[in-house]
């Protein structure tokens, strides 16, 4: 019954600390062994490992040492100055894990995102390219079919020309046989026109 009565005393007591307990972090260096009393002159009475998240709940009077409960619910002292009030690696780490994948999603989102307005810019690209390809060749075609009327016009213009110079030479050639015409008429008639006239006066 003794037994049973101190276990509940101890029980109450920690019950009574909890009231004050704060959080606490071990140090993420090594692995801390635990003692059964708050200095060096007591013996261990086990070990917590680095980084695990325990519960302050008393110190000693001259601070140096504090009663922690560990996770499976025991409690011993430890040195104070192997706690911390700051989250441990150990603790923080799915949570940094959770912020690493966050962040890598970000990061392969961002590059989905660059890498579809990358290829988006490319097919606009290549239908500009494409654009600039079709007007040039019709650009050429136009200017070959353009040079073939003007070789079509400085062709129709020359046979003009030279139909103008075989007109002109042609009413030369007419004036000249014309002029000729009257010329020889104009020497014959005056020697034709007497005869008759001294014919005629020698019939009266």
């Amino acid at each position: 019954m003794k037994k049973q009565n101190i276990i509940t005393f101890v029980s109450l007591l920690t019950l009574v600390f909890s009231a004050n307990a704060v959080d606490k972090y071990v140090s993420d260096n090594v692995d801390v062994y635990l003692r059964r009393g708050p200095s060096s002159n007591y013996a261990f009475s086990g070990s917590v490992k680095a980084g695990d998240k325990v519960v302050e709940l008393e110190k000693s009077a001259d601070g140096k040492y504090t009663r922690i409960q560990t996770r499976n619910g025991g409690s011993a002292w430890i040195e104070s100055a192997k706690l911390s009030e700051n989250p441990s690696y150990k603790e923080r780490f799915p949570e940094l894990e959770a912020q690493l994948a966050e962040y890598k999603d970000k990061v392969e989102n961002a590059e989905k995102h660059q890498q579809d307005m990358v290829k988006s810019y490319v097919e606009k690209l290549q239908v500009s390219d494409e654009l600039v390809e079709t007007l040039q060749n019709k650009n050429k075609a136009l200017e070959a079919k353009s040079k073939q009327l003007e070789n079509q016009l400085e062709s129709m213009l020359n046979q003009v020309d030279d139909k103008r110079r075989d007109l002109i030479v042609t009413w030369f050639t007419y004036g000249g046989l014309v002029a000729g015409g009257g010329l020889i008429l104009g020497l014959i008639l005056p020697h034709i026109i007497p005869r008759r006239r001294n014919k005629d006066r020698w019939m009266r």
